[in-house]
């Protein structure tokens, strides 16, 4: 009787992290589902397959990126540019892997890149938030709920886009440029760094498309990666001249 209990113990307070993960990660649901939505209405309007944004969603599930990655497919990026584009734009994952991972309690193996796969400025927020350490199934439940309600939404709103006007759905393009404001705002408000880099990297970008071995394709790429590195090269100096 001892034993089965003992058996039973682990299986039950996995289940009640499980519960609470749900619990936590239902808000983050919620608002994954309807911005998926409008992604899912931008596949269909890019004359993409039901199949191809389910992947895109359930594959990639990285948010702003997805919709970045999407708008430069569609104005013929090549390959290269737009992983380029999106790595660079999720570089701030490693850091926030790195956080998550300092947190957690001891995990297996396979555990460790499941729980990075899953990793976004929403689930990364709502797990750290926790005080103590952190069990690999609730933060696993978490990724999980808000990974299913980002595929689900993305399918929902492909489906939806058969049954609304075409001129309704093209304006959800607008939600790439709220998604990156959305990132973009809250640094602005710590620092008006942000925005000079951001201001310098738009001006760029403009430049570098009219450089003939450069061109639209890697435009971006080359902008975000020249501004980010003026920026911290000033940075650095402005560092040492304080140490001084």
């Amino acid at each position: 009787m001892i034993e089965s209990e003992k058996i039973r113990e682990p299986v039950k307070s996995r289940n009640s992290t499980v519960m609470m993960g749900l619990k936590d990660a239902f808000p983050i649901m919620i608002g994954y589902f309807s911005i998926a939505m409008a992604f899912g209405l931008m596949v269909k309007n890019a004359d993409l397959l039901l199949s191809d944004g389910i992947l895109f969603s359930t594959v990639v599930f990285a948010g702003a990126s997805q919709f970045m990655a999407l708008n430069m497919l569609t104005t013929g990026a090549g390959w290269i540019s737009i992983v380029a584009a999106t790595f660079l734009l999720n570089f701030r994952h490693f850091i926030m892997s790195a956080s998550l991972g300092s947190k957690l309690q001891k995990t297996c193996n396979w555990q460790i890149p499941v729980i990075a796969f899953g990793v976004t400025d929403e689930t990364f927020s709502v797990t750290m938030a926790k005080e103590g350490e952190l069990t690999p199934s609730y933060v696993m439940a978490v990724h999980f709920f808000s990974w299913a309600s980002w595929g689900a939404g993305t399918a929902s709103g492909y489906v939806l886009g058969f049954f609304i006007p075409d001129a309704l759905g093209s304006s959800l393009g607008m939600g790439l440029y709220v998604l990156f404001m959305s990132l973009l705002i809250p640094e602005i408000k710590k620092g008006r760094k942000a925005l000079l880099v951001a201001i310098t990297a738009a001006l760029l970008n403009t430049i570098f498309g009219y450089v003939p071995f450069i061109g639209s394709n890697w435009s971006l790429v080359s902008a975000v990666i020249v501004s980010s590195l003026i920026f911290t090269l000033l940075n650095t100096q402005e560092k040492g001249v304080a140490n001084e």
